[in-house]
């Protein structure tokens, strides 16, 4: 204790001196990790308030919006006809060229006619037997009945007349039904077109025989106006949708595979009444007028059926929809220029509009680029566009 008094007064300075460093150096570090243990996601906000975040933005749109249903149609044709022959004989021509349009009516396909046309004339001979024959009758049965009032004739004689008379009637009426019968076989070896359609490719060549019995197809003459489409959908959306088995007359659009040529206009005339229990869709049944001849029995097109005309719709660029863990979102910029992230539900994506069922109002702004440097609480400066294209997507912290 003694030598304390005796030491230097710049040793004393050196030592109060380093005994407040290390003091302040511990207040230092515990400050430090005070920090460090502070909530971090209060420290992201307060670091994105910090931020500006520049960024093109949009107001939500509200007007009239059409849904539409979509699936994938199968064309087919309104009606499709194998033509063959009902009788037997060589074909002697061919009064189409394969493509042709043809009506109902028009012949098709010439049949060797001389043998029908024969045995039409020789039934209508027989007939002609049959009436002379008759005639004759008629004038005994004449006489027997005058003689008869004389004594001349017999009962007999007059009743084997009467027969005679019934007998050559009954020719007569055979005949008539044998010439009916020859004429339509007449008829048949002219080969001609039930429907309105075209022609396809032609399976037999002029004068090969051809029999009825071989069941031999011809050409196939299709009707593609009008013409069907068969539409596969989702069964769960077209409960979505208000629709249901056996409704009908609503509008369908036929868009070729690229999704934008639009082919025609029609209508649905019925949904079905059984779902692929496989594949949980269920088919729908729609006629075209198909007047430009765009739609071709067996193609594939798109087909979206309006099924409902939404008044108050509510609309966003599709650039604005944003799809995170929990679903998909916007960034909506409130009027303090704050950027918060606002869950939505798409009813339907047409072209580069989303169409919202919740999540938005009517004029609010959303983020339509620059999204991929916004956080919770980012403040934003609105620009008219942005020079270039991030490359991240982050969801929503």
């Amino acid at each position: 204790m003694m030598r304390l008094r005796y030491l230097a007064p710049a040793t004393v300075l050196a030592l109060l001196g380093g005994g407040f460093y290390a003091w302040n150096t511990g207040q230092i570090g515990f400050g430090m990790r005070a920090a460090a243990t502070t909530d971090p996601v209060s420290a992201a906000v307060a670091e994105a308030a910090a931020e500006t975040v520049p960024v093109v933005v949009t107001p939500v749109k509200q007007g009239e919006v059409p849904v539409f249903l979509s699936g994938i149609g199968t064309v087919q044709a309104y009606n499709t006809i194998d033509i063959k022959a009902q009788v037997d004989g060589v074909i002697q021509r061919m009064n189409f060229k394969e493509g042709d349009d043809v009506k109902i009516g028009d012949p098709l396909v010439i049949i060797d006619p001389a043998p029908y046309q024969a045995r039409v004339e020789q039934w209508q001979a027989a007939k002609q037997r049959a009436q002379a024959q008759l005639e004759n009758a008629k004038t005994n049965l004449w006489r027997d009945q005058q003689l008869l009032q004389q004594n001349y004739a017999t009962q007999k004689q007059v009743d084997a007349d009467q027969a005679r008379m019934n007998e050559y009637t009954a020719d007569i009426a055979e005949d008539d039904a044998q010439i009916n019968y020859a004429k339509t076989q007449l008829d048949f070896t002219i080969v001609k077109s039930p429907i309105n359609g075209r022609t396809g490719i032609r399976h037999v060549d002029p004068g090969n025989l051809i029999r009825a019995a071989d069941n031999t197809n011809i050409v196939t003459v299709v009707q593609l106006q009008p013409i069907y489409v068969i539409i596969t959908v989702p069964a769960k959306d077209l409960a979505q949708a208000g629709s249901s088995p056996g409704l009908s007359d609503l509008k369908v659009f036929a868009y070729a595979q690229d999704g934008t040529t639009l082919l025609d206009r029609g209508r649905v005339v019925t949904v079905n009444n059984v779902v692929d229990p496989a594949t949980g869709t269920i088919k729908l049944k729609a006629d075209f007028p198909n007047e430009r001849s765009k739609l071709w029995p067996g193609d594939f097109v798109d087909c979206r059926i309006l099924v409902e005309q939404r008044r108050d719709g509510l609309t966003v660029p599709t650039a604005a929809v944003r799809h995170g863990p929990k679903g998909d979102f916007v960034w909506v910029i409130g009027d303090d220029g704050i950027a918060q992230p606002r869950g939505v539900r798409v009813r339907q994506t047409r072209g580069d509009v989303a169409l919202l069922d919740r999540g938005v109002s009517a004029d609010e702004k959303v983020v339509v680029e620059g999204q991929y440097h916004l956080r919770i609480g980012s403040r934003v400066k609105i620009v008219p566009e942005l020079p270039g294209d991030d490359s991240e997507t982050p969801s929503p912290q």
